[in-house]
């Protein structure tokens, strides 16, 4: 590395903020996050029916959701955290907004956190949960909602907690459209 990257500091320590000398002949460190850090994620609505472009599903059947995240590059090998999933409903005329999490048993919850997380062990994760019937209501003529899907790797912190300050500092996040669904 060349003598004009080494004389280079950052503009103050957040490591030493009362150090003078602060680290001297520190060399910054350039990470190609691309090569070492590639993510890609996907989410699916998986009804019964085999065709992808039906998006009717009745409420009293059950349904899986997926979501799968393949992480490549050597640095995630490092990495542990926690991951949370959750598919997000608006309704389009009458009915309820609400979260996949807020009306999914509490047995079923918990699978929407893959909490300690450990990058060595895997970087292929699959969360697929059995929505059991009767979860998402329908009104008389169905009920239309725009679904969305997100997620959000979290370090530091308490997975199973509903207090956000308790979650630990968020990483990652990221959301997918799964369009509009009808359930009658």
């Amino acid at each position: 590395m060349g003598e004009d990257r080494k004389k280079k500091h950052p503009p103050k320590s957040d490591c030493w903020p009362n150090d003078k000398d602060y680290l001297d002949g520190a060399t910054e460190l350039f990470l190609p996050s691309e090569r070492y850090l590639k993510a890609y994620w996907d989410a699916d609505i998986l009804d019964d029916d085999k065709d992808p472009q039906d998006t009717i599903i009745e409420s009293k059947e059950a349904f899986n959701v997926r979501f799968r995240v393949e992480l490549r590059g050597k640095l995630w090998k490092c990495i542990c955290a926690d991951w949370c999933f959750d598919l997000c409903f608006t309704a389009i005329g009458d009915g309820k907004d609400f979260n996949l999490s807020d009306v999914l048993p509490a047995n079923l919850k918990s699978k929407l956190k893959l909490c300690d997380w450990e990058g060595c062990d895997t970087t292929c994760i699959d969360v697929t949960i059995a929505v059991p019937g009767g979860t998402i209501s329908a009104d008389l003529c169905g009920t239309l909602y725009q679904v969305g899907a997100k997620f959000e790797l979290r370090c530091c912190g308490e997975c199973d907690s509903d207090d956000k300050s308790k979650q630990g500092h968020l990483a990652v996040a990221g959301h997918e459209s799964q369009g509009e669904y009808m359930f009658v």
